[in-house]
């Protein structure tokens, strides 16, 4: 098992490359983590590991049809099977494309608190979402099938899903990567100010105060919006905004 991780981690190294299509790209990061470039609608930034065994994708992208124009860049990187798709919060960008990684067998996973808010407020950010976005379609709700209660870890370690705090939504997590030292920032980390409509402005700053007082060693924060690509100052930049 060790070995047949080994030989993709070197593949995908050496590969090192990016796979585009049409207003998406799948770019690696560092070794098995790989970013995604999502600019339908708003620009919004997903990430993808592949595993020994399989993938697992963090954010399901907007809708079943950006969630599919994923899957083929996906399998343009390698023929393993998408295992799990994380919810990293209840919002559109992050949960629009269920219903497609279900129909095609792989899990929705999140934590109690993203399940709940979707189930409560699924119709309303969906609303909220077509009021800026006319084109957005108006999703049906498709709910996580495997629901964690707190922190949880996947791909045997590799991948740190943690709740730090409230902050641009009450339940959003951020994504580890302890090997390659990566961070996904979720919608909570990003150049700009963005959507504040949803945020609790109180608690953000402390949120991000514990999120540094873990001394993650970082040398990537990946951004759910805007440019992907930071170093650990961008947490610090959030914050004096």
């Amino acid at each position: 098992k060790c070995g047949l991780a080994g030989a993709l981690v070197l593949m995908a190294s050496f590969w090192g490359g990016s796979v585009r299509a049409a207003g998406m790209s799948l770019t690696q990061v560092s070794g098995p983590v790989y970013v995604v470039e999502d600019n339908y609608y708003i620009q919004e930034n997903s990430m993808v590991y592949f595993g020994a065994r399989g993938v697992t994708v963090v954010g399901a992208t907007w809708t079943p049809d950006t969630a599919r124009e994923l899957h083929k860049l996906i399998k343009r990187v390698s023929r393993r099977p998408v295992l799990e798709v994380i919810n990293t919060n209840y919002h559109t960008d992050r949960a629009g494309g269920n219903a497609y990684w279900k129909s095609i067998g792989a899990k929705v996973v999140s934590t109690r608190q993203t399940r709940d808010l979707m189930k409560s407020d699924w119709a309303e950010i969906v609303a909220f979402t077509r009021k800026g976005l006319p084109e957005y379609p108006d999703l049906p709700l498709v709910l996580p099938n495997v629901v964690h209660e707190g922190d949880f870890t996947l791909q045997e370690g590799k991948l740190r899903a943690f709740y730090a705090g409230p902050a641009h939504t009450p339940d959003g997590i951020f994504v580890y990567f302890p090997d390659e030292q990566v961070l996904y920032g979720n919608c909570i980390l990003k150049e700009k100010l963005g959507n504040l409509s949803f945020a609790d402005v109180k608690a953000y700053p402390q949120t991000l105060e514990r999120l540094k007082a873990m001394k993650l060693p970082i040398k990537t924060v990946v951004g759910g919006h805007d440019s992907p690509l930071h170093g650990p100052e961008l947490i610090d930049h959030y914050e004096e905004l």
